[in-house]
């Protein structure tokens, strides 16, 4: 079972699978059975995680590259990703991602493959991604506070617990990173979200028990794919 890594920039047009079977990667895509982001609650327990984790992200950007936890979903036929486990650590990854282009000013062309990750838990959450990735704040006061006074910001947005959530962790990743210079550069370069991807044959059940050994050689942290198209 042979393996790849990938980082959160180039894991988008990868071909995973061989001969027939193989599919290009196009979207990832929150399905609706997934609950809502969550990293961005207000509450201590959730302020601790959230905390924990983009230091993490900091010190892999500034220090040493690292891999991430378990992730796992299904590819259709049309390249589309459905994750059924790590769609908190894929958002996270979406959001910094989208911070660093801003923050940087770097070219649209450069970014547009932030525009191949979605939501479909609410209709709200899928075009609040789709108008974030368009949007450039000034950085003259908090990211949410921007956003939120912006006319393509419907005032009820609010009331989705994926955008309000989201909102949160912008201003997280903002007070976290925001003097760290070429945080860019720094992050297609590095590589520092690399992914170990496996890509499966037998069933979902199986696989992942499968996964879960082999994990154990890369520090538990990989990323699986099934091809099978359940």
């Amino acid at each position: 079972m042979a393996t790849t890594l990938h980082s959160f920039i180039d894991i988008f047009d990868t071909t995973f699978g061989e001969g027939p079977e193989a599919v290009q990667l196009k979207k990832i895509i929150i399905p609706i059975i997934q609950r809502d982001y969550a990293q961005g609650r207000k509450g201590s327990d959730v302020t601790r995680v959230r905390g924990r984790f983009l230091e993490s992200l900091y010190k892999a950007v500034t220090e040493k590259p690292i891999t991430l936890d378990f992730v796992y979903g299904d590819i259709d036929d049309e390249g589309n990703m459905t994750p059924l486990d790590g769609q908190q650590r894929l958002t996270t990854l979406f959001l910094l991602h989208w911070y660093a282009a801003k923050k940087g000013n770097i070219s649209e062309e450069n970014y547009e493959f932030l525009k191949k990750f979605s939501y479909e838990t609410r209709y709200s959450a899928r075009y609040f991604c789709i108008d974030l990735v368009d949007y450039k704040p000034e950085f003259k006061t908090a990211i949410s506070k921007e956003i939120v006074n912006q006319a393509w910001f419907p005032l009820d947005w609010e009331n989705d617990p994926t955008i309000s959530s989201m909102l949160v962790m912008l201003d997280a990743i903002d007070d976290k990173f925001k003097n760290v210079t070429d945080l860019w550069d720094k992050l297609f370069s590095e590589g520092y979200d690399q992914i170990v991807h496996i890509p499966m044959s037998s069933s979902l059940s199986g696989s992942f028990q499968t996964a879960r050994m082999l994990a154990e050689d890369y520090e538990g942290k990989v990323f699986v794919v099934n091809n099978q198209r359940i």
